[in-house]
């Protein structure tokens, strides 16, 4: 939702008031100063946004969204983003309005795609140009726009002894056309180039806040090494891996004046920059590869024996501290040990399908035989609720597999007899040995993953949810 709301300028009356009142004293001109007066104020409130992914390349769902999970709920009636912006007088009087910004934002979580990554930063650069709004100083108040007295006297006066000495030249017999035209140009020249100069003017930001620190969970896969920003760089963001790393927007409050929106941004993002290379990057490497996994082992050890002490300090109730710390890591220790154990498992898993697809002699024979394995390719992403539908999921997979493998086996068999008789069926039955003797491991990973992927969706329910959010489904999040 949008606000915007004006307010009246000072009026005669008004300012006759506030005349008034440095008579009186000096609390009521304090009160009354008309360069703090306001002039307009927006208010732009989002309740929720989200940034889906929809690049054909990508398998990430959603780019961005709101992050809640039960340790931090969503409050009641909070909005995602609040932008108040304040137009107020300046302090001299003189040009456009100055503006008090304040933002605020509420927890985030990303799931980056590389090509999605490279997307975006091309989309702003081409689209960084021309972002400055601009603010007429007409707002300003009537002492801008209008001369004092003074100013309009001496005007008059040069105005009468100019047609005064027009008229003497023209009684002695001169004429003066040329000197004229050419003065009405350089005024009207320069009447206009001040009205344009001040039309244009950039917001000047006498303050800005950005009220509430901000934490970010971010995840990024890294697909292929581009040299164009340097081999280090290239080799980094095409290879780093980066799954649940933790960074903080720390707050914000400017007070010395910054003009224009994109000045405001440069601050911001470099505040923000320095404090992440200053104090946050273990927060960052601690997701690189399986770090997460094993910080929150060492997480779960430190609760085991700190959370004791810690409710001995608060109450006494020591009993209650071995509870917590007992759960704590139990919780993140299996969490994290079903989670390593899993990115095992998918390595194997992918490994042995390499294998299988060096091994394999053709490609699938029949169009469902090549819909089912991409129909499975898609479920990988689904992981399962809990442990009974993990255990489903496993029998499922390997029922899958069998029958798979045999009707590979019976195809290959029936078109080689089609195409060469008993020896070719034969022959074909051979040549798909390799890749069969590879196909139980494939299938015995597969059913493990799923297996290990309930038994941690039991523990940490959150688990799935950013899983189902992160990644696409077979039948499109739309």
């Amino acid at each position: 939702s949008f606000q915007h709301e004006t307010y009246a300028l000072l009026g005669s009356a008004a300012a006759a008031a506030a005349a008034a009142a440095v008579d009186r004293g000096p609390v009521e001109l304090v009160a009354q100063r008309p360069e703090e007066q306001p002039l307009a104020r927006q208010v732009f409130i989002v309740q929720e946004l989200e940034i889906r992914d929809r690049l054909a390349s990508s398998q990430i769902n959603k780019f961005l969204y709101l992050y809640t999970s039960e340790k931090m709920p969503r409050r009641a009636h909070s909005n995602m983003l609040t932008i108040k912006a304040l137009h107020v007088r300046p302090e001299s009087g003189i040009g456009g309005p100055e503006c008090c910004l304040r933002v605020s934002l509420m927890p985030l979580r990303l799931n980056i795609d590389q090509d999605a990554l490279f997307f975006l930063k091309d989309f702003f650069t081409s689209f960084a140009t021309g972002i400055n709004p601009v603010v007429p100083v007409e707002l300003a108040g009537e002492a801008v726009a209008k001369p004092d007295a003074s100013q309009q006297g001496s005007g008059a006066f040069d105005t009468d002894s100019l047609g005064r000495d027009a008229d003497s030249c023209q009684g002695g017999g001169l004429e003066l056309p040329e000197m004229t035209a050419s003065m009405e140009t350089t005024l009207s020249e320069h009447s206009s180039s001040s009205t344009a100069s001040s039309s244009e003017q950039p917001i000047y930001f006498r303050e800005f806040r950005f009220t509430s620190e901000v934490p970010i969970w971010l995840d990024y896969h890294g697909k292929h090494v581009i040299m164009d920003q340097g081999t280090f760089a290239g080799i980094l963001i095409g290879l780093a891996q980066l799954n649940c790393s933790e960074l903080k927007l720390k707050r914000l409050c400017c007070r010395h004046g910054l003009l224009g929106v994109d000045k405001v941004i440069n601050y911001a993002l470099s505040e923000w920059l320095n404090d992440i290379r200053k104090n946050q990057l273990p927060g960052i490497l601690g997701g690189v590869g399986p770090m997460h996994s094993v910080v929150q082992l060492f997480h779960g050890l430190r609760d085991l024996f700190w959370l004791p002490i810690e409710q001995y300090r608060k109450d006494g109730r020591i009993i209650r501290g071995l509870q917590r710390g007992a759960a704590s890591f139990g919780t993140s220790t299996a969490s994290a040990a079903l989670e390593l154990s899993n990115r095992l498992v998918q390595a194997i898993q992918a490994t042995a399908e390499t294998v299988y697809d060096i091994l394999s002699p053709t490609p699938p024979v029949t169009k469902a035989i090549a819909d089912r394995k991409n129909l499975k390719r898609c479920r990988r992403v689904q992981q399962p609720a809990d442990l009974r539908e993990g255990v489903a999921k496993a029998y499922d997979t390997v029922r899958e597999g069998v029958m798979d493998t045999a009707q590979t086996i019976c195809d290959v068999a029936a078109r080689g007899h089609e195409q060469k008789g008993l020896t070719g069926a034969v022959g074909g039955v051979l040549r798909q040995i390799p890749p069969t003797v590879v196909k139980p491991l494939i299938v015995a990973s597969e059913a493990t993953s799923n297996l290990l992927g309930g038994m941690r969706n039991q523990i940490r329910p959150d688990a799935r949810k950013e899983a189902s959010l992160k990644w696409r489904t077979d039948d499109g999040q739309e």
